[in-house]
């Protein structure tokens, strides 16, 4: 029931790099979880350029891989992406409020190279989560 829902992880379901790329294979295990939990946004890194994907059945994409190293000139840009950047290194801001997410992509000088505000997406319907039956969620491990 969270206003936000962000997941992040290191290979891309979703890019525009030639040297890695899209993740197919995990894009079929992970996107249809995404869609069914009211994903809003998802952050990857891996390829070392940075680029915002189209929103893909309803979530936000984006790939930032090159703050720590550039891979300079290895963004092919498809219809998938919405912006990109590898001609520097560059880093993202991100500020979550009650109803938007603004992202920027800064390079290591300043300057912002994307900048984009994304409106929460309507709550999904969500499965009901249920242990051994109680309505209540399962018990974490450590606690």
């Amino acid at each position: 029931n969270d206003e936000w829902k962000i997941v992040y992880f290191h290979h891309p379901l979703y890019s525009s790099a030639g040297r890695h790329g899209s993740e197919t294979d995990l894009r079929l295990v992970l996107e249809p979880l995404f869609v069914q939990h009211g994903v809003n946004a998802v952050f990857s890194g891996h390829d070392h350029t940075y680029e915002r994907i189209k929103p893909q059945k309803g979530i936000y994409y984006f790939v930032s891989g090159s703050a720590g190293q550039l891979r300079r000139g290895d963004l092919r840009r498809t219809t998938l992406s919405a912006a990109g950047y590898d001609e520097d290194n560059a880093f993202m801001l991100v500020e979550v409020g009650m109803d938007a997410m603004s992202v920027q992509a800064v390079t290591r000088t300043g300057r912002t190279v994307d900048s984009v505000t994304l409106p929460r997406q309507e709550r999904r319907s969500q499965p009901q989560s249920t242990a051994a039956g109680s309505g209540a969620p399962p018990p974490v491990a450590g606690r």
